[in-house]
């Protein structure tokens, strides 16, 4: 019985060292962790130009969108007072300064309607009928299309520069 008492003494007293051991390893790990950290911050502020350059970018073209005068494009497309045409979407390609309109007019002459209207909106400039397709499944078979424009008003600029 005193063989094993001391056994288990013995088992209880490495137990006791090696979760110091842990500890100790667990705290240094901890020390390591923050010192990257500290270090990955202080590395990111201290970016240079080159590392910064795609997020100017990025701004500048976030920038350039919300400068952009949406008001008139919508204005121009809005105010053909056709009440045949509805719209359904307006998308804008920043880097070819092209803009497409879809919508849905009763019937092809009022889609040409449209389009011949758009075409002397100052704001837009050669304008066409880039796609139509007759809406069979509906009863009242509409002309879904969609035109393409060149957007005048939508000019690139850099970051800083007005409109």
């Amino acid at each position: 019985m005193a063989v094993a008492l001391a056994a288990a003494g013995a088992s209880g007293a490495r137990y006791m060292q090696q979760e110091e051991q842990i500890a100790a390893e667990k705290a240094r790990i901890g020390q390591v962790a923050a010192a990257s950290s500290k270090r990955s911050r202080v590395a990111s502020t201290g970016a240079g130009p080159v590392v910064l350059a795609p997020e100017l970018k990025n701004a500048s073209d976030i920038l350039h969108q919300l400068t952009l005068p949406w008001g008139e494009l919508f204005a121009s497309a809005e105010a053909s007072g056709l009440p045949d045409v509805a719209l359904l979407s307006i998308e804008s390609d920043n880097n070819k300064r092209r803009v497409k309109i879809a919508g849905e007019a009763k019937n092809l002459d009022s889609v040409l309607g449209y389009l011949r209207f758009l075409k002397t909106r100052p704001a837009l400039a050669d304008v066409y009928l880039q796609s139509h397709e007759l809406q069979k499944q509906d009863p009242q078979q509409p002309v879904r299309f969609v035109l393409s424009a060149d957007w005048n008003a939508h000019k690139k600029t850099s970051f800083g520069d007005t409109p």
